[in-house]
């Protein structure tokens, strides 16, 4: 019970960081929206990550133009996520979060079918809407 609790939280949490990349990342066309994180001062796991990778001139930047619902604000805010790379972090931490997920399943699993989580992984590992 404690084992599927830890993986239902890992996989919530991997669902809310993968929206939070789709909503900056994906083409309104393909996510069937438009992203608005940034100009809602969402606390995304992008922000909080240039947040914790920004220089200071960075964290500025960040700090006069997150929340504004501004075209060039938000330009310059996606400035700053992509100096940081932070496209390769995310996918960093989700090859990480999935594999870590994979190895849980395989091995802590045992009371109930291993193919419940894997099923539910594979619905969310590198979806795109």
């Amino acid at each position: 019970r404690r084992v599927a609790r830890e993986i239902c939280v890992k996989m919530g949490t991997y669902f809310q960081v993968q929206d939070d990349y789709l909503d900056c990342y994906a083409s309104p066309e393909v996510l069937g929206k438009i992203g608005t994180d940034i100009q809602d001062s969402k606390c995304s796991w992008l922000v909080v990550q240039a947040l914790k990778r920004a220089s200071p001139e960075q964290r500025n930047v960040l700090l006069q133009n997150y929340g504004k619902d501004d075209e060039a604000c938000i330009a310059k805010v996606k400035e700053v996520f992509t100096a940081l790379e932070l496209e390769k972090a995310y996918f960093a931490y989700e090859d990480g979060v999935h594999a870590e997920l994979v190895r849980t399943i395989d091995r802590d699993v045992h009371t109930v079918p291993k193919e419940v989580f894997h099923g539910l992984l594979r619905k969310i590992y590198k979806r795109s809407k």
